[in-house]
């Protein structure tokens, strides 16, 4: 039996934000206490396509939504399950 990786939960994405700008999507990622951690860069689409399908859509918390640096309704967040 393999043993359990010691996860550092400081570091584990609970939100995906989409923003749509004018000429491409940003993907960005946020702890579960609203931290920025990345943003995914992601040539062919098929990781951003397998996080939204692992999310639920939801209303992006305000401290998320501000450090996105939007307050337009072109903003997409996701929940990810941990």
């Amino acid at each position: 039996m393999i043993p359990p990786k010691n996860l550092n939960h400081d570091h584990i994405a609970r939100y995906l934000v989409l923003l749509n700008q004018d000429d491409a999507t940003r993907a960005l990622l946020f702890a579960g206490d609203h931290r920025y951690l990345a943003e995914v860069i992601d040539d062919d689409g098929l990781v951003v396509d397998n996080l939204m399908k692992a999310g639920t859509l939801c209303v992006a918390p305000r401290e998320v939504a501000e450090q996105a640096g939007s307050d337009e309704p072109k903003l997409l967040c996701f929940a990810l399950d941990a």
